[in-house]
């Protein structure tokens, strides 16, 4: 997958949208040779990989986060949410509530899928009226998350202020996908494609599929929909 994305980097600008923290994203984009601007935090920041800083953030409300995060607690769930660059996985870590998003899951990782996807669907309850509760799943639909945001803050807002800082056209901006949390940017790209590991619902959404993860989905995503004939 390296050389693929690095061949297509070297063509147009490539970029990471994820739902992890900060730190993740940028180190992935630097492994991968990637210097333009990064989405992560489900769309509420974008991020410059090679200087580690901050482009532009949706701060959720403090005591909005505050709220969902002990509320997480008090729900017996796991979480991570972004406190400025760093991430915290305890009410009590949190310095400056300056909070871009909170993911909570169950804590035990072997739950059946259902269980987690009921669990995940009640926790997303604790969304005050400005903030978004969008769920995803993992790369191999193992783990749910419910990942709060701003209000009107997801994937599709921050592909949008990808695509304008760089100078992509939307229409010309392949999305590949897999969860959830990526149905809002593909009703943003011009090509959204749903990887093979994909929900229906997800699928439905995309345009294109092509294989899931362990298929080299990404790989072929790439060699079809970017590179040169």
């Amino acid at each position: 997958m390296v050389d693929a994305v690095r061949r297509a980097s070297a063509i147009v600008p490539v970029a990471i949208a994820s739902g992890r923290e900060p730190t993740d994203v940028a180190r992935y984009a630097r492994e991968l040779g990637l210097t333009t601007p990064q989405i992560s935090d489900n769309g509420a920041r974008l991020l410059d990989p090679s200087a580690n800083s901050t482009i532009e953030a949706h701060v959720i409300a403090p005591e909005d986060a505050r709220q969902i995060a002990t509320g997480l607690e008090d729900l017996s769930m796991a979480f991570f949410a972004v406190d400025g660059w760093d991430a915290v996985r305890k009410v009590s870590e949190v310095t400056d509530w300056d909070i871009t998003v909170i993911a909570g899951y169950t804590k035990d990782r072997d739950a059946p899928t259902e269980t987690q996807a009921e669990a995940v669907r009640g926790a997303a309850a604790l969304a005050p009226e400005q903030v978004t509760a969008i769920l995803s799943q993992d790369a191999g639909g193992r783990r749910w998350y419910v990942n709060f945001t701003r209000r009107g803050i997801d994937k599709g807002t921050g592909l949008r202020s990808w695509a304008e800082r760089v100078g992509a056209p939307l229409e010309g901006v392949v999305f590949v996908g897999d969860s959830f949390n990526d149905i809002e940017a593909f009703a943003v790209a011009g090509l959204p494609v749903a990887m093979g590991s994909a929900p229906d619902e997800v699928r439905a959404a995309a345009r294109e599929s092509v294989g899931d993860v362990y298929a080299d989905g990404v790989v072929e995503a790439i060699e079809r929909f970017v590179l040169p004939g």
